[in-house]
């Protein structure tokens, strides 16, 4: 690809979550590569603050679709109209269906990108009707691609481009030694907003069976000024053990000082969280899904907890917790390894621009 191509990529919303981080590193990475970039997001959704501002790609936000319909798709057409995008990557199933729907007219490439194994029953039909609209179909994971090209037996075939993971610098191993001495309070980190798919419950009862040890949760998401967690918290008497942190744009600082990393859900597609939390070589304790399966088992860096299980995530969490620090330092350099083999950003970099060369050559 010599020459410099204007490119659009869709999404629901631009609400902080993995599949967003994911949408602005791609867009950042193509646009540092001489391509023209825009931004379109269905809703006026913004979580990252001035941050695509000063990324310095530019962003069109639709309105509510309630009372402004025909305005949205006014804008979606003079937007294509004066962007002429040569490719459209569409980010999770409303996203694509828009896109395809715009491609019958438009004739851009269309990658269309899934993120999850399972389709909101809302969507189903739209996007069965569209099927065979894309030039590529992409997963951020094998099982999310074997699980939804099981149920959906029409669709082309996909291919997997896994989340791209920057590699933070490791701490000396020599001051870990030194860091138990000065700090006994075992440190867990728990990443995850107040959103329907995170089992917060199971995870806050499964810190109350612990209460007799001598660890610290710090949970890091947007509360979305949600009570019922701190609720929760105060029933169980844990609040020794939580700390609701709320929002942070950068968690580095927390990984960094955990010892562990601990997560309960009911559904991921490939989580940033736990990607992360590998990048920073820590042992990790989570629900036993298909994404987070598919990372644990590969990678052998942590344990997995029955969902909904509070007994067993207890007990993993106690396991990690006793654990020597040999072994606890076994378990986080081989999810280290594994996201350096499969996830580093420089390498999933490569296979994006390689996949739009295909389809536009």
């Amino acid at each position: 690809m010599n020459t410099s191509m204007r490119i659009i990529l869709m999404t629901p919303s631009m609400s902080k979550g993995g599949a967003e981080t994911q949408l602005l590193k791609i867009a950042d990475f193509l646009r540092s590569n001489g391509h023209q970039v825009q931004l379109l997001s269905l809703k006026p959704i913004n979580e990252f603050g001035g941050a695509i501002e000063q990324m310095g790609i530019p962003v069109v936000f639709l309105k509510s679709w309630r009372g402004h319909i025909w305005r949205n798709i006014g804008r979606m057409i003079r937007l294509m109209l004066s962007f002429k995008p040569d490719v459209v990557i569409a980010f999770m199933f409303i996203a694509i269906i828009f896109a395809r729907l715009l491609k019958l007219r438009y004739r851009f490439c269309l990658i269309s990108t899934i993120r999850i194994s399972v389709i909101p029953r809302k969507w189903k039909y739209l996007f069965q009707a569209t099927n065979g609209l894309d030039d590529a179909l992409v997963y951020n994971s094998v099982a999310a691609q074997r699980n939804f090209e099981a149920h959906n037996a029409r669709l082309k075939r996909g291919m997997v481009i896994h989340n791209g993971i920057s590699l933070p610098d490791l701490p000396m191993r020599v001051s870990l030694a030194n860091q138990a001495q000065e700090s006994p309070v075992f440190s867990w980190v728990c990443i995850a907003h107040f959103r329907w798919n995170k089992d917060y419950m199971t995870l806050f009862r499964a810190i109350s069976l612990l209460k007799g040890h001598n660890f610290n949760v710090k949970v890091i998401g947007e509360l979305a000024g949600l009570s019922w967690p701190q609720e929760v918290i105060n029933t169980f008497s844990i609040q020794e053990h939580v700390s609701l942190l709320g929002f942070q744009s950068d968690s580095t600082a927390y990984l960094k000082s955990a010892d562990a990393f601990v997560l309960s859900s009911f559904s991921e597609g490939m989580p940033n969280a736990i990607l992360e939390a590998m990048a920073h070589a820590k042992p990790t304790v989570v629900s036993d899904i298909d994404g987070n399966r598919e990372l644990i088992c590969a990678a052998n860096c942590g344990f997995l907890c029955e969902q909904g299980n509070a007994e067993l995530m207890a007990s993993n969490m106690l396991k990690v917790m006793n654990m020597t620090d040999a072994g606890r330092l076994s378990l986080g350099d081989n999810g280290r390894r594994y996201i350096e083999d499969c996830f580093a950003e420089a390498k999933v970099m490569k296979e994006w621009m390689q996949l739009i060369k295909e389809i536009t050559d």
